[in-house]
């Protein structure tokens, strides 16, 4: 699906909104991506403001979270290092002894919640209510938007090349936390949890739903930043060599980092003598409370590994950013062009909404509102664009027109193989997980707190304004060809689709003249392709 999408764009030159003139049924399809960037970037930029937070603080004589010595500290704070909660001991004889603490909650934790969010435990309550502000995250989160905003302010040129530090800087970071790590007392033990195999979850269907979430949020599928990117290729780059370095490097990229992190944690859970499963937590909570308080615990001058750590989290979502906010931008560029010639107001003014729509998150309500937005804004949301994207690239417009379009632009033919895969494999498998996930749905819960029915509401309106644009798209652009007597037309693509590269379009056109070639040859059966289309 890398392939497909970036392939998809180099050949059209156009943006996940407009590509879909190959299709135009499915232009709901492109609507569905930007819409879902756009709500991903409001709440992800949050992860980033939260990395400035723990940068900032990382820098204190003594990182904060590692003790209870604070105004937000609770009564049931403990230590990690010093006596942990007798709940963890099995003191069932009634001459068991050992040194143990009634307290239940570490210190980096009751940062995390009290500290840096100041967490409001009883939920959302009544509809407009979002707590008191954190001001601080306010700040954290408007040096955030200014950074991106800076970044892309001269659009894809001024991004790309930041994105050689970002994109190399984390790596630096990675090898030297490996490095420190493998060498730590106890790393074995982490390495261990992270590679032998828990065979008796291999028919766990959640599991290969998280996995296969997760593949499409790291490598940016049907999220429509590939097409984005692909869009700015030359025509004929070969965009399937690319696919396969850029997937084996997020392979690679995904391997350093978790054997960095989890022989930290092996290390640490070797040194406390407690179950490495209580460490390694999902979510923020495994980069905000578990890996800053192993690197506390377990490496030398903390303080310096703590920074270059929140430092590296920056990067790495600052990369993420710049991919969702573009996609938005290379949307509106492609559907109103006179706006490229506003490139700086346009930017500031969506970081800015962005920036104002993100305040709430900032809230003591703030991590509920998050993990909403989380749960129904991506998630399965993701699953179900990609089935319909399948469908429409493969079965609309065609797995071989689209094979013929990838041989026009790269002398490369996908082999049956790829075929299948695009055709019947990973439609089908996707939407077995999509249906296994509505049969096993149950509303999100946040530290055992229910959302309230309206919470829930706004959840599902959030999943509808994105994926719900896939059947109205379908559904008024097929009652426009029934008015119109033009519904024979409706599974046909436009008649401006064709290859983005005026030459390309010139060569596709001379060789069709010369050689008599059938009008589907290539994937075009459309005026496009007619002498008329040049002379406009």
């Amino acid at each position: 699906m890398y392939l497909m999408e970036t392939a998809l764009g180099q050949y059209s030159q156009l943006g996940p909104l407009n590509v879909w003139r190959c299709a135009p049924v499915m232009q709901g399809v492109g609507i569905a991506m930007v819409i879902l960037s756009l709500i991903t970037a409001i709440y992800y930029n949050q992860l980033m403001a939260y990395t400035i937070h723990y940068m900032y603080h990382s820098m204190a004589r003594e990182v904060p979270w590692a003790t209870c010595n604070s105004d937000w500290a609770r009564e049931n704070c403990f230590e990690v290092g010093g006596l942990y909660p007798c709940s963890r001991y099995n003191l069932t004889g009634p001459t068991d002894s050992v040194n143990c603490t009634t307290k239940n909650e570490s210190s980096a934790s009751q940062y995390w919640k009290y500290g840096v969010l100041n967490l409001d435990e009883r939920g959302l309550q009544e509809f407009g209510e979002i707590g008191e502000i954190e001001w601080p995250l306010i700040v954290c989160l408007l040096i955030s938007w200014i950074i991106v905003f800076l970044c892309l302010v001269k659009g894809i040129k001024s991004s790309g090349k930041v994105v050689y530090f970002t994109a190399t800087f984390p790596y630096v970071i990675l090898i030297a936390l490996l490095v420190v790590g493998v060498r730590l007392e106890g790393a074995v033990e982490g390495l261990k949890f992270l590679f032998i195999p828990r065979w008796e979850e291999i028919l766990n269907v959640t599991v290969w739903r998280k996995a296969a979430e997760q593949m499409f949020f790291s490598l940016s599928v049907s999220w429509g930043g590939l097409i984005m990117f692909g869009s700015y290729n030359k025509f004929r780059n070969k965009v399937h060599i690319d696919a396969f370095i850029v997937s084996s490097l997020d392979f690679i990229t995904s391997l350093i980092a978790s054997i960095a992190i989890f022989s930290v944690l092996g290390a640490m859970s070797h040194d406390l003598g407690i179950d490495i499963r209580e460490l390694a937590t999902s979510g923020p909570g495994l980069a905000f409370i578990a890996y800053p308080e192993a690197i506390s615990r377990t490496l030398p001058i903390p303080q310096l590994w703590s920074v270059l750590f929140f430092f590296m989290l920056f990067t790495l979502g600052l990369d993420s950013e710049f991919a969702l906010l573009e996609t938005v931008l290379t949307a509106l560029y492609d559907s109103f062009p006179r706006l490229r010639s506003r490139k700086l107001l346009l930017t500031a003014t969506l970081c800015i909404s962005c920036f104002l729509m993100g305040i709430p998150l900032c809230a003591s309500t703030g991590q509920y509102i998050f993990y909403l937005i989380d749960s129904f804004g991506g998630g399965v949301g993701v699953l179900l664009v990609a089935i319909f994207e399948l469908i429409a690239l493969h079965w609309v417009y065609g797995v071989r027109r689209f094979s013929e379009d990838l041989k026009f632009m790269l002398g490369y033919t996908p082999s049956m193989f790829w075929k299948v895969c695009w055709v019947f494999i990973d439609p089908i498998v996707l939407m077995l997980l999509f249906i296994y996930s509505v049969i096993t749905w149950s509303n999100p819960t946040y530290g055992g707190i229910v959302y309230p029915d309206w919470g829930i509401a706004i959840g599902w309106f959030l999943a509808a304004i994105s994926v719900g644009m896939i059947p109205l798209v379908f559904i008024i652009f097929t009652f426009k060809m029934l008015v119109t007597g033009k519904i024979s037309e409706v599974f046909k693509p436009a008649s401006n689709w064709g290859p983005g590269c005026p030459e390309a379009r010139r060569e596709l056109l001379a060789s069709k003249s010369t050689f008599g070639m059938d009008e589907t040859k290539y994937g075009i059966d459309n005026p496009a392709m007619d002498a008329r289309y040049y002379s406009q």
